[in-house]
């Protein structure tokens, strides 16, 4: 009798810029017999390692530096056309997800999924049994089926419950009836789905308002129907709903750029109109500056918090699985990836506060005789890739704890935004001591270079993300310390951050 022949295991390449989750999902992945052929940090380095390997099944992380992975995936999916590919989105990355998986991805999962789940959902993937079809932008949910209806040939099951047709006939705009006092606007029958779902979740209000004297609502998604409070129904006048509003919109209908502030029912707005060729969009934003800041911060922070609690579950999960059979040389590198995770989080919190601590005024500095070497040394020790170079021996007059803050937050904006070799130096500038953080990425663009010390801000069109409090932090702490933050373009390429303390 001859032997069944041996099944080779499936072969993967992981891409991901965050060294701690690729350990994790290749041991979750070896555990459930797949071989891990390779590892990359980035969309490129991924693209090559995909070329090398010819992999089965590809892991692929949506935002990375470099190149991220929507970059990375057409030419992955030409290299590999047999692959299955699955990407790893972060918390909150639902429009990316989307994107990737009209690109060719064949399916996603959240990071912060356990990596039971994880691993469950890739063996589906690459037996073929959860194949996601690809939601083009164009897909749309399938109308209501009547029993005497047969199953359109176009459509597929999608996993989540829903069915999805392609529409290829452009979007139809709802009907407007003045007598309609029924449900609030939903999306038409042949919409796009993507459109409305993005107004549907906007953190502003959206109102479409036919171009008539009476102004009648068209559609108010969420926000804008909370702010005006009254249930504002197709067709519904606009002075019925908001009469100062509707006055303001009046008055400003031929400015396609008006902006002005208006009270609502349901608070203080700075409203902007735009129009297109039959209505009158009109966007309603908070008045105050400080609520749209908290709520970008809000919403930045979490999603800059979910990534390093997703590995020290991930780590935990691994431990509980098979805690006894680690090598001490695993268990170790577990452990490491949990101090480095901690570190990362103490690092948000510490900025959270700091910036609390000044808006409040109660920001506190303890200046003491500081070695820069000491401070570079520990904070560049276990953490980064960097080289260390000190043509300065002075001491300087500092608060240790914000200086390591302060080096801390320049050297995760170099990795984050930058590219490797990544270098400290601390050298002589004058009558100050100045610490450069070097990287070898793009630089920052020149148009917002005027920007980079503020507060909650990034640079548009970024991938990496943060709080947009880093910068915004270490110039506020120089500046405590009678120093000073600077930017500089690198003589090569890159970016040079510059913190420049007194010397003792």
């Amino acid at each position: 009798m001859t032997a069944a022949p041996e099944i080779e295991p499936r072969r993967v390449v992981i891409v991901d810029d965050t060294a701690d989750l690729r350990e994790l999902l290749r041991l979750a992945l070896v555990r459930g017999g797949f071989d891990v052929v390779a590892e990359a940090g980035d969309g490129r380095a991924g693209i090559e390692a995909v070329r090398e390997q010819r992999p089965d099944v590809v892991l692929l992380d949506l935002s990375m530096p470099v190149m991220d992975g929507l970059e990375a995936l057409p030419t992955i999916r030409r290299l590999a056309p047999q692959a299955k590919i699955v990407v790893l989105s972060g918390f909150g990355a639902t429009q990316m997800s989307a994107r990737a998986m009209a690109a060719g991805a064949d399916g996603y999962v959240q990071k912060g999924a356990s990596l039971t789940s994880i691993l469950d959902y890739v063996r589906d993937v690459a037996a073929g049994g959860l194949v996601r079809a690809p939601r083009s932008l164009s897909a749309v949910p399938a109308p209501p089926s009547t029993a005497s209806e047969e199953p359109d040939e176009m459509t597929a099951d999608d996993p989540s419950g829903d069915t999805l047709t392609v529409d290829e006939e452009p979007p139809r705009r709802p009907t407007v009836h003045a007598a309609d006092t029924s449900e609030p606007a939903h999306p038409p029958v042949g919409a796009h789905v993507s459109s409305w779902e993005a107004l549907g979740m906007a953190p502003y209000g959206v109102l479409e308002l036919a171009d008539e004297p009476l102004f009648r609502v068209v559609y108010a998604n969420t926000v804008a129907q909370r702010l005006l409070v009254e249930r504002c129904a197709p067709g519904t006048p606009l002075s019925l709903a908001a009469p100062q509003l509707a006055g303001l919109v009046a008055f400003h209908r031929l400015d396609n750029d008006a902006s002005f502030e208006v009270v609502l029912p349901g608070g203080a707005v700075r409203a902007t109109l735009r129009r297109t060729g039959w209505s009158v969009l009109v966007y309603l934003d908070s008045a105050s500056d400080d609520v749209g800041l908290l709520r970008r911060a809000i919403a930045t922070t979490a999603h800059e918090i979910r990534g390093p609690v997703a590995v020290i579950c991930g780590i935990a999960e691994t431990i509980g699985w098979s805690g006894a059979d680690l090598e001490a040389e695993q268990r170790d590198r577990l452990m490491a990836s949990v101090a480095r995770q901690a570190r990362m989080l103490d690092s948000i919190t510490a900025d959270l506060l700091t910036a609390a601590q000044i808006q409040r005024g109660t920001l506190r500095i303890d200046l003491q005789t500081v070695d820069p070497r000491t401070v570079v040394e520990s904070v560049v020790a276990d953490r980064y890739d960097v080289e260390v170079r000190i043509d300065d021996d002075r001491q300087v007059r500092a608060d240790p704890v914000r200086f390591e803050q302060m080096l801390t937050n320049l050297l995760s904006n170099a990795h984050k935004y930058g590219a490797a070799p990544y270098t400290v130096h601390v050298r002589p500038d004058g009558d100050l001591v100045s610490i450069d953080v070097v990287d070898s990425g793009d630089g920052v663009p020149e148009e917002f270079r005027g920007s980079l010390f503020r507060e909650f801000t990034r640079a548009h069109g970024t991938v990496a993300t943060g709080t947009g409090l880093g910068l915004y932090v270490v110039r506020t702490l120089a500046e405590a310390q009678s120093g000073r933050a600077t930017y500089a373009p690198g003589p090569y390429g890159g970016s040079v951050f510059t913190i420049s303390l007194r010397p003792c």
